[in-house]
Formats: structure tokens, C-alpha cells, sequence
């Protein structure tokens, strides 16, 4: 069977995700903001859902600032092209650790190394298409909608909604249909007990954000206390320990 045409009606769903994407990799220094909804299921050790809304800055090709806030309190998390911090605000805790590379590589490492991944790190990537289709198997149009951004200056957006199929993950995401932007996105883990879901919703995107280099690099505040970024590799090896003493 030939696969059907785009038409008006029937956009070419493939197309339209890498339009975003491409807008969001030609911004050199953008900001935005999102409020993300996570299900308690996929949360280590919760049984509490998390409603956090985080911040992000990026002056490309290796800086970054992340502010999120929530019930938990505020954790930032700053890349500056040196170095990676990691700060628990409401704690004055805070752990640096040399990481002298390119965005792209940062999320790499810090997964590979301390086995987590920045937050919203998927939107800040140089080639966002090329992580979004490495989880996605298929990409197919479900149909237009309307977005009502509940920022300042609330707007009512048009956008293509667009479904992403991976193993035992389904994304949705909504796309505007005019600036490209993402707008919208909730993730459904089909291979997990009751299904839970990851949303976010975007405001406020400038593509063309004013920034300094400062504001990347974290100078912990008089009182803070470090502590040191355990690695996986630690992490694991500290049960280990503690029952060899035990012994």
C-alpha cells in the first residue's frame, strides 16, 4: 500500500517536527519556560506527584541555566563550558565538577557519569530532531488544536499535534503552526503499571534572549556548603561497602 500524501488536512507530520526542531538549533542565546507535571510512578522513592516550574536559558554552543522550582524547594543547574553545578537552594547545597564541552556533550556525559539528564535537556540539544526520532519510531499527524499559553500576555496559539511512538513511551506534541515552536508536550509510559505521564507546557519563548556569560557560572552564596557529585559508579558501589562493614 502507498503511504498517503500530505495534504492540508493531513500535514506531513515528519515535516512539521523538524521545522521545530530546526528553529530551536538556529537560536544562539534563547529562553523560555515550562511547567512540568510528573506522575509519582516515575519518580524514584515518591509516592507524590511532582508540579514544578523550571526556567532554562542557553547562549549556545556550551552554556546553560536551569531554575526549577517546586514543591521540594529550588534546584539549579548551571554549565558555564568549565563546569556543571548542581545547587539545592532551599538546602544552600551545591556540588561542581569540571565539564568542559559543548552542550551537546554535557548531557552525554553527565548520563554516562552521574546517570541523570539536565532538565528539558532534549529542547537545548543542536539537532533536537535527531533525539527526538532517536526515541521515536514513528511520527503521525492526530490533528490541529488550539493552545492557550497561561503566561503573561496570555495568547491563544494554533498548533499541529503530532504523535511520537517509541518503545513503550507515546509522545504528544503540540507544534504552532505559524512560529514552529513547541508548545506542548505529554509523554504516556505505556510499559509502566497504570500508565503515568510526564506533561509540560512552554511560555514564554525568546529566541533572541539577551544574556551574559555570568549568569551561567555559579558562585556559591555565603554560607553554601559543597558536596561532592556522586557518580554511578559510586553510587552503586556504596551498598557494597556498607554491608561489607556490616559484616
Amino acid at each position: 500500500m502507498l503511504a498517503e500524501e500530505p495534504t492540508a488536512a493531513n500535514p506531513n507530520a515528519d515535516k512539521i517536527l523538524r521545522e521545530a526542531s530546526a528553529k530551536l538549533a538556529a537560536a544562539h542565546q534563547f529562553s523560555f519556560k515550562a511547567h512540568r507535571e510528573m506522575d509519582a510512578a516515575l519518580l524514584a522513592g515518591r509516592d507524590v506527584a511532582e508540579d514544578s516550574y523550571i526556567e532554562v536559558t542557553v547562549q549556545r554552543p556550551n552554556k546553560v541555566l536551569a531554575i526549577g522550582k517546586s514543591q521540594e524547594g529550588e534546584r539549579q543547574a548551571y554549565a558555564d563550558g568549565e563546569n556543571f553545578s548542581l545547587v539545592d537552594a532551599r538546602m544552600n547545597l551545591y556540588s561542581t565538577v569540571p565539564m568542559r564541552t559543548t552542550l551537546d556533550g554535557l548531557v552525554d556525559k553527565i548520563d554516562e557519569k552521574y546517570g541523570f539528564t539536565p532538565p528539558l535537556a532534549e529542547f537545548v540539544l543542536s539537532n533536537p530532531y535527531k533525539e527526538f526520532r532517536r526515541q521515536a519510531r514513528t511520527v503521525t499527524y492526530l490533528g490541529p488544536a488550539i493552545y492557550n499559553e497561561g503566561a503573561t500576555n496570555s495568547q491563544s496559539v494554533d498548533c499541529h499535534r503530532l504523535l511520537l511512538s517509541g518503545h513503550g513511551v507515546d509522545a504528544e506534541l503540540w507544534v504552532g503552526v505559524n512560529d514552529h515552536l513547541i508548545r506542548k508536550l505529554v509523554a504516556t509510559f505505556n510499559d509502566r503499571p497504570g500508565n503515568p505521564q510526564l506533561r509540560i507546557e512552554f511560555a514564554d519563548w525568546n529566541l533572541a534572549a539577551t544574556v551574559t556569560d555570568g549568569e551561567f557560572t555559579y558562585v556559591p552564596p555565603q554560607g553554601a556548603m559543597r558536596i561532592p557529585m556522586k557518580t554511578t559508579a559510586e553510587m552503586a558501589a556504596a551498598p557494597a561497602k556498607t554491608e561489607a562493614k556490616q559484616n
